[in-house]
């Protein structure tokens, strides 16, 4: 057997003698080592491995012994003693007592004494390794265990803590778990009172406590650990502190409290379910392989008529008067889309009518499914019923309204073009008037010519007016001049069996709204009037000017009391009563056939006199017939009001530059040759492409912009909102017989837009170009 190794001592003396006799004296037990110096031993100690004692002279030559066991004592374990042959040693025993040194000896020394002390200082160095290592083991069993574990005393301060439980309360380390007191750790995680008070019980009652879980806040983050505590007590069995073993339980609380919100969750959503089931639009039928009902939500009972109270029936279609849309003979056996549903043939939808005692007669879209098991197997069916009564009805009112809106377009392309001819033909006439002599016999014709024109013109604004693609100008007019220019449409619409007389007041008020809607009011209700006298009758159109005290107004109209100018229409025919007065004015509402009216007109009108400031009112009662009155309020004259020019009177001139973007040949020649004999330099572009080419090699020398609103590939409005971000200084003109809607904002031409109507003539033209180039 080997004999064990010889624990090392390092002797240190200036004296060579005294280094001799202390190897002689230790060497029997001990490996010693031997140096003169302070400086040797240090570097000694630096090359050995575990010097267990280190005995030294106090007194030496550069560094003393205290000096060199001041050194070791920052870097190692090594048992220190020191010779001393002063008479004073209290110094020396200090050192002792602060654990500076192990032991001293005087000199001389006793060799038994010194041995011993030697053998003493070499057990401590032994002991406190393998302490140390068994603490390093402790230390790195509760560094790599999982679970976090702590120890605090009885004042529940913390005397040591592993890593595992310092990442899971948020500390940086270990030590700093030490550092904090338990109200620090346990305010952070918002329970300090019942923490507290519970480890107080254990270490004053000396019982554990089991398998606590509570949260701690670590980087804003709620992580949860199941505590379990029980109190340390010493070699005498009393109570000195207590140990804590925690378990990150996040993941499990987390499991426990997705399964408790999955399980409130299914609650919530069987208890919506069943809410929207029973307050859904449509009706749900649920059925299973058996034909057994599952389902029957409170809409599908309405639709089908089930009776409160009474269990509904499988056999559906069968039991509550399903039948066919068309056929009108009964749903049953084969052709129940449920049973087919199940059958693997679901149906994606079909109409069916219901009719019994229950139900009035509706339409119904029913659409099936089949539901399915776990396993995908077809366990029954699913049908959606929805009520489509009112929708079919819509549908057809839209394919009214549609026709009436094709009807309108039809009649608008016509008004565009037919504008543009007679823009040529009024302008070239007047034209070759202004160019015959005062007494020439062609000017008569001339004039008629002119006249049959401007008669066009106002045929053509009416149309535009009744497929409502007229631009809106609201201005000031006389409601007379309105009814007068459209009398004559107006007999032709109603027929050689109704008479119609107008009653206009001369002096009659200005009123400030679009003539073309005026129009269209007027021949509205008057259509309206005509079909309620199948079998003949009288049209009253009459004008006047009313006031309204407060008490006419706010009982009529809930409008302000004031002066009005009177627009009434009134009839001989079949009236009406109060619940057909009461709706009169519903878009898609008619009492007339299928096929003769749109129910669209009233509503039109309300529309109308709405936008224009106005109120209507009206009075019927069946078989007395029906009388309308329109109010629009009265407005002062502004002067505006379009005057004839006198024949001779020139034309406004100018020398500006004029950019004329205009796609039809006849028109764009007209209007050239117009301008160009005011003395404008006028520069001509058929396209907007042309008009960007010309604009960007003339420049700001441009100084007014003429453009057509409906060119192809770009609409005038975006031509001139591009040339005008490029020259903001040149001003615009449109000119248009057909605006599109949306091209001018559903019809609305912006307030203050300079806008030239065709057909225009030689004057209007150039008397708005002069306008709007002089315009501030």
């Amino acid at each position: 057997m080997q004999a064990p190794a010889k624990e090392r001592v390092l002797v240190v003396d200036d004296e060579p003698q005294v280094l001799v006799a202390l190897e002689d004296l230790l060497s029997d037990r001990f490996t010693v080592f031997k140096t003169a110096t302070g400086e040797d031993a240090l570097r000694l100690m630096e090359q050995e491995q575990d010097i267990a004692v280190v005995i030294t002279d106090q007194r030496m030559p550069r560094m003393s012994g205290d000096e060199l066991l001041a050194k070791l004592s920052n870097w190692t374990d090594t048992q220190r003693i020191l010779l001393t042959g002063f008479a004073d040693l209290s110094a020396v025993i200090r050192a002792v007592n602060d654990g500076k040194i192990f032991s001293y000896v005087t000199k001389p020394w006793s060799p038994e004494d010194l041995q011993l002390k030697v053998q003493s200082a070499v057990d401590h160095f032994r002991l406190s390794k393998e302490l140390a290592a068994e603490r390093q083991l402790l230390h790195d069993l509760m560094d790599n265990i999982p679970d976090g574990i702590y120890f605090k005393d009885l004042d529940l301060r913390f005397r040591r803590a592993n890593r595992a439980f310092a990442t899971m309360i948020g500390a940086s380390a270990p030590g700093a778990v030490v550092r904090q007191h338990l109200e620090e750790v346990a305010a952070a995680a918002g329970h300090a009172d019942a923490s507290d008070a519970e480890e107080r019980r254990v270490v004053s009652g000396g019982a554990p406590v089991l398998d606590v879980v509570r949260a701690y806040e670590r980087n804003g983050v709620t992580h949860w650990l199941s505590e379990t505590k029980a109190p340390v007590r010493d070699a005498n069995g009393r109570v000195v502190g207590l140990v804590g073993i925690a378990r990150d339980v996040t993941e499990r609380v987390a499991t426990q409290e997705a399964l408790r919100q999955s399980e409130e969750q299914l609650r919530k959503q069987t208890r919506v379910l069943n809410s929207i089931l029973e307050g859904m639009g449509d009706g749900v039928i649920a059925v299973d392989r058996a034909g057994q009902a599952l389902l029957f939500n409170r809409r599908a009972q309405q639709i089908l008529g089930v009776p409160a109270q009474t269990k509904p029936r499988a056999d559906w279609t069968e039991a509550y008067g399903v039948h066919h849309k068309d056929g009108g003979h009964r749903i049953s056996g084969a052709e129940d889309p449920l049973l087919r549903a199940m059958q693997g043939d679901p149906v994606p939808l079909m109409e069916v009518g219901v009719d019994n005692e229950n139900v009035s007669a509706i339409t119904v879209a029913v659409t099936t499914t089949s539901l399915v098991d776990d396993e995908n197997r077809i366990a029954g069916g699913i049908a959606l019923l929805r009520d489509v009564t009112q929708q079919r009805n819509l549908e057809h009112q839209l394919l009214q309204s549609q026709k009436m809106e094709a009807v309108g377009r039809l009649a608008a392309g016509v008004a565009h073009d037919f504008n543009n001819l007679l823009a040529v033909i009024i302008c070239y006439g007047e034209l070759t008037m202004e160019s015959l002599e005062p007494e020439s016999p062609y000017r008569n014709d001339l004039r008629e010519l002119i006249a049959a024109g401007e008669r066009a013109a106002g045929l053509t604004r009416q149309l535009l007016a009744f497929s409502r693609r007229r631009v809106i100008q609201a201005k000031v007019l006389q409601l007379n001049e309105v009814v007068s220019d459209v009398e004559k449409m107006l007999r032709r619409i109603i027929g050689e069996d109704v008479g119609l007389v107008t009653r206009l007041t001369p002096t009659l008020g200005m009123v400030h709204a679009d003539p073309g809607q005026i129009e269209q009011i007027i021949v509205n209700l008057v259509v309206n009037a005509r079909d309620a006298m199948p079998s003949g009758g009288k049209l009253t159109i009459e004008t006047r000017n009313v006031t309204l005290s407060d008490d006419q107004a706010g009982s009529s109209f809930r409008a302000a009391a004031g002066d009005f100018v009177m627009l009434a229409v009134t009839d001989t025919g079949m009236g009406m009563d109060a619940q057909t007065r009461a709706r009169i004015f519903e878009p898609f509402f008619t009492t007339k056939d299928v096929g003769k009216g749109t129910g669209l007109g009233l509503s039109t009108v309300h529309g109308i006199v709405e936008q224009s400031g106005g109120h209507i009112w009206v009075y019927s009662e069946p078989g007395q017939g029906t009388t309308f009155k329109v109010y629009f309020p009265q407005v002062e004259d502004d002067g505006a009001r379009r005057q004839s020019r006198a024949e001779h009177s020139p034309l406004p001139t100018g020398t500006e530059t004029i950019l004329l973007v205009e796609d039809d040949d006849a028109v764009r020649r007209v209007a050239l040759r117009i301008l160009r004999g005011c003395g404008y330099n006028v520069l001509e572009a058929r396209r907007a492409a042309d008009a960007r080419r010309i604009c960007r090699e003339m420049g700001p020398a441009i100084d007014l912009l003429l453009t057509d609103v409906v060119m192809p590939e770009t609409s005038g409005f975006e031509l001139a909102a591009e040339l005008s971000n490029e020259f903001p200084k040149m001003r615009v003109l449109h000119m248009s017989g057909y605006p599109d809607a949306a091209v001018v904002h559903d019809g609305l031409l912006a307030e203050g837009t300079p806008y030239v109507e065709k057909p225009f003539s030689p004057a209007s033209l150039a008397e708005k170009v002069r306008t709007t180039l002089e315009a501030s």
